[in-house]
């Protein structure tokens, strides 16, 4: 079963950089042509889309294989397909704006909101380079352009402090009026009525979307996981199936753990959708060979999990990393459970006394040793999972 997991993984993540590359390559030929380029330029222009694609998806591959365990929900490669694109619509609608008018700012600004700050700083950079090869911009243009992005990228550190969101509009509308003129003013002089009338345009729009749409995709991109979340122990997800074709008794497994950890999460108010996943895919290095925890994470990373999954899944049984949150300890605490009792006779099962103990005993040896002390589950919490588990039905 690793074996073609594997393959199916790998052609998940190649899909979507198979994408990132076609439409990198799409958007500077329809630039060329909507443009009128001549052959040679617009040549010219698609090798370096092609430079800067193979580039791109190195830069992502090597970031997700040298992360080792510790996941980056910046990665997921579903939303930087979806950002990228926006920002290459965005960036041909900008090639029709005069020299120096174009909204670099914003763009930079709502890549970051949705991206990490590097993808957004790498994306656009190339986004000014394919503009001026498009606009066949001045030197000066170029930097007024790259001045922007960058002012635009670095604000953000500043908006996400809502105390200083203030400064942070006043900093982006000064910076889109000022740069424009000033890089102007050193290229030709006296700036024109055309340019400030532009730069009070991008100053209103860019303070606009910084206020409108800066929490909306930084939201987005703290909790584009979850879609996932639904979509991963969907019946028809693939590695569902594969888990239920490989062992049966492990499907069942999993399914117990993932519907009693979503009610503990439930009864103490926690994330009873990510206890239910990560429930289900506790066991998930079982399926790629040991050592095992190494290799649930590797799959996991592989399928793009989101990563409040996957720092669970790093943390299986607190081997190789403690238990870090309430989640993954009730994960913890439900998988263990369920597996004693899955050795246990039904005769020694049949007294509800004989079960109290067994639950008892067990997640007091468990709580004693320590394994929940980083987790942040308090003594309270604890004690009402372990009666909500010493009544739950579904543990026999």
């Amino acid at each position: 079963m690793a074996g073609m997991t594997e393959e199916r993984f790998i052609a998940r993540r190649v899909k979507k950089l198979v994408y990132l590359g076609c439409a990198t390559l799409v958007s500077g030929i329809l630039s060329s042509v909507l443009h009128r380029m001549p052959l040679g330029d617009m040549l010219a222009l698609v090798f370096a889309d092609m430079l800067f694609a193979v580039l791109f998806i190195f830069y992502l591959e090597s970031g997700r294989i040298h992360k080792g365990i510790l996941p980056d929900t910046a990665e997921d490669y579903q939303r930087i397909c979806v950002y990228y694109t926006a920002g290459l619509i965005l960036t041909l609608g900008a090639s029709f704006f005069p020299e120096y008018t174009a909204p670099a700012f914003l763009t930079a600004f709502l890549l970051a909101a949705g991206l990490n700050r590097e993808q957004a700083l790498i994306i656009a950079i190339f986004f000014n380079v394919q503009n001026a090869f498009i606009q066949t911009l001045s030197a000066r243009a170029v930097a007024c352009y790259l001045m922007l992005m960058l002012s635009g990228i670095v604000l953000t550190m500043m908006y996400d402090q809502k105390p200083l969101r203030i400064y942070a509009k006043m900093t982006a509308a000064a910076f889109c009026m000022a740069v424009p003129v000033l890089f102007y003013y050193i290229a030709q002089g006296v700036p024109t009525i055309l340019l400030l009338a532009f730069s009070a345009i991008n100053a209103v729009l860019s303070v606009a979307g910084m206020h409108f749409l800066y929490d909306i995709l930084h939201y987005r991109q703290e909790h584009f996981g979850e879609i996932s979340l639904a979509t991963i122990v969907d019946p028809n997800f693939h590695l569902v199936r594969e888990i239920k074709k490989y062992s049966l008794n492990d499907y069942n497994h999993a399914m117990r753990v993932s519907r009693i950890a979503a009610h503990c999460a439930a009864k103490i108010k926690a994330d009873a959708k990510l206890a239910a996943v990560s429930g289900f895919y506790y066991h998930l290095g079982k399926f790629g060979g040991e050592p095992f925890v190494e290799s649930g994470v590797k799959i996991a990373l592989d399928n793009c999990f989101p990563s409040e999954v996957i720092l669970i899944l790093s943390e299986f049984n607190g081997l190789k990393n403690p238990i870090s949150s309430i989640e993954s300890a009730i994960v913890h605490i439900t998988d263990t459970l369920v597996t004693k009792f899955e050795v246990l006779d039904h005769t020694t099962l049949s007294s509800s006394w004989n079960r109290d103990m067994v639950i008892y005993q067990t997640l007091n040896d468990e709580s004693s040793s320590g394994i929940y002390d980083s987790s942040g589950l308090t003594m309270n919490q604890f004690l009402k999972i372990r009666e909500y588990l010493s009544k739950e039905e579904e543990l026999l």
